[in-house]
């Protein structure tokens, strides 16, 4: 077995703490009758405050977002994907069951590495931390098994090598070719400056008086000096409020996609070592200059070969687990009361 089984993540433990309880637990088995039976997997229940256990952090989400029928309908959903959920580890485990155990062992020593990464070896700090969350020992004991059991099954399950042919790959390139074109791209660099918050009163040519941005008449003078040849970068770096102002405004390699609509109709039009006006947008206003142009181009499949093999090989994996589980479905006796 992995030795990465043998220990549990702060996400993990939190998981385990607050909602993964994989198979009923002694304390859930006692309040049955009050409590009642969400579903049943062959000799096994799973009971309602199981399943509202294992979403009470999201229901808590839904109530601040929703209201009225449509946060019913949301705390609905949740439960019975929560339900459905908690019925596939019970699958998992009975399974498991057939073929092995786990030792007390193997359970005490995940606990143990628990205690000396997320308690630093104080085990009173642990145990108060599970009671506090309303959770024995003994039945963390049991989460933390059946929890184990169910990574180890889904390792198993994909344990062997998937294999993905050259003929896969290639084809799968060719059917979804329009993943790797790479669109037109400009490296491309930008001065930015907010408008004021208050306009000023000046006289134009015709000595009539009109309002003007101070922001902007500091533009124009940058400009007048990004056209005259005055380097970008330098003024870029004295003159930009811009996050990138201390990389000379360097926004690096940018699609149209990536730019507001504004800058992308300008940019896109501009030549290498072209600069473009001043541009005016909702916040402020922008100069930018275009260092260099990479045309739309389909990325080759030597650079793509390894990501779409390990994209393949997850989607044979994903295919033989729910094959397993439907299995492991097809065999049981599973009856819902939700």
């Amino acid at each position: 077995m992995d030795s990465s089984m043998n220990r549990l993540t702060v996400g993990a433990l939190m998981v385990t703490l607050l909602a993964l309880p994989a198979a009923v637990s002694p304390s859930a088995a006692q309040t049955m009758s009050t409590d009642g039976v969400a579903a049943a997997v062959n000799d096994k229940v799973i009971t309602f405050s199981e399943v509202k256990k294992f979403v009470d952090a999201q229901e808590r989400e839904y109530r601040q977002s929703y209201s009225g029928l449509e946060l019913i309908e949301k705390i609905k959903e949740a439960r019975l994907g929560a339900l459905k959920a908690l019925i596939e580890q019970q699958l998992i485990i009975q399974d498991f069951e057939k073929i092995g155990f786990i030792p007390n062992s193997i359970v005490e020593k995940q606990i143990d590495n628990v205690i000396k990464d997320q308690f630093g070896g104080d085990r009173t700090a642990f145990v108060r931390t599970l009671q506090a969350q309303g959770i024995s020992l003994d039945n963390y004991k049991e989460i933390t098994r059946n929890n184990f059991i169910v990574r180890y099954m889904r390792s198993q399950k994909t344990a062997p090598a998937v294999l993905v042919s050259p003929y896969q790959i290639e084809q799968y390139y060719q059917d979804n070719i329009k993943q790797f074109v790479q669109p037109d791209q400009v490296k491309l660099r930008d001065i930015f400056m907010h408008k004021a918050l208050y306009k000023e009163k000046r006289k134009d040519a015709d000595g009539q008086e009109i309002e003007v941005d101070p922001q902007y008449l500091v533009m124009r003078e940058i400009q007048a000096k990004v056209d005259t040849g005055s380097d970008f970068a330098n003024l870029a770096k004295s003159y930009s409020q811009a996050a990138q102002a201390a990389n000379g405004g360097d926004l690096g390699w940018v699609t149209a996609d990536s730019l507001r609509k504004e800058l992308a109709e300008v940019a896109f039009n501009l030549r290498p070592g072209q600069n473009s006006p001043i541009i005016e947008t909702d916040d402020g206003y922008h100069i930018l200059l275009v260092d260099d142009i990479k045309k739309s181009s389909v990325i080759p499949l030597s650079q793509v070969r390894d990501g779409i093999e390990a994209a393949l090989q997850q989607q044979e994996r994903e295919r033989l687990q729910q094959e397993w589980l439907d299995d492991l479905r097809a065999k049981a006796f599973i009856k819902m009361f939700f």
